[in-house]
């Protein structure tokens, strides 16, 4: 009888697991310009906040964070059947970099990264979304962002290995400074339809694309 091949003591490696992406959807803000009131807003029937919502719960994100403050009780009202985290931010007038850094202090520990939507696109897609995880997974690069009419625009995904520089920001920047530091380390993603990546910034803007 033959014997049996010797073991080697090698184990066959487990196939690597898709980073875990969480949405960090940013509705703090005082919308100064738009009478104070914008995510609640209605676009096409649905309140804007909503609508990023739904294309967040619709994509391959793990957990999804809403961070409010102004209108913060109208925000989570509109929210509430829906399974996201809402996550209060008391220090919201001080700026962006505020609701950052409390969007970061509410994700679980085994996150691979943070993409960062404002509540004021709503015409951001699952899709969309989608394509900037697959360039996080694909490229290996620290930073992920669409690139729309040759500027590059909102949402921004960042690895956790950046996450205490991004919790450093102060004031109304956001992530800004931590792109700039790292831009060799940027995948940019090219959108067709600049629409995706539209933010409404004033009443002019509603006007223009509520309808």
């Amino acid at each position: 009888m033959n014997a049996a091949a010797p073991q080697t003591g090698s184990r066959e490696r487990a196939a690597p697991r898709d980073p875990r992406i969480a949405g960090v959807v940013l509705a703090a803000g005082r919308a100064t310009r738009m009478a104070g009131s914008k995510v609640v807003r209605p676009v096409e029937g649905v309140p804007m906040v909503a609508r990023v919502v739904e294309a967040v719960l619709g994509s391959r994100l793990d957990e999804v964070v809403v961070v409010v403050g102004h209108e913060g009780e109208r925000v989570a009202a509109i929210l509430r059947d829906r399974p996201v985290r809402i996550v209060d931010n008391p220090r919201y007038a001080q700026g962006l970099s505020t609701s950052v850094g409390a969007g970061l202090h509410a994700l679980g520990p085994r996150c691979d990264g943070a993409l960062f939507l404002l509540a004021d696109q709503p015409f951001v897609t699952s899709a969309l979304i989608d394509r900037l995880l697959e360039a996080f997974a694909a490229t290996g690069k620290s930073i992920v962002r669409p690139l729309a009419c040759g500027r590059p625009a909102n949402p921004v995904l960042f690895s956790a290995a950046l996450f205490a520089e991004l919790a450093r920001e102060e004031g109304d920047r956001g992530g800004r400074q931590v792109v700039l530091r790292h831009r060799d380390d940027v995948a940019l993603v090219a959108v067709d339809d600049p629409l995706l990546c539209l933010d409404i910034d004033s009443l002019d803007d509603y006007e223009r694309f509520s309808r």
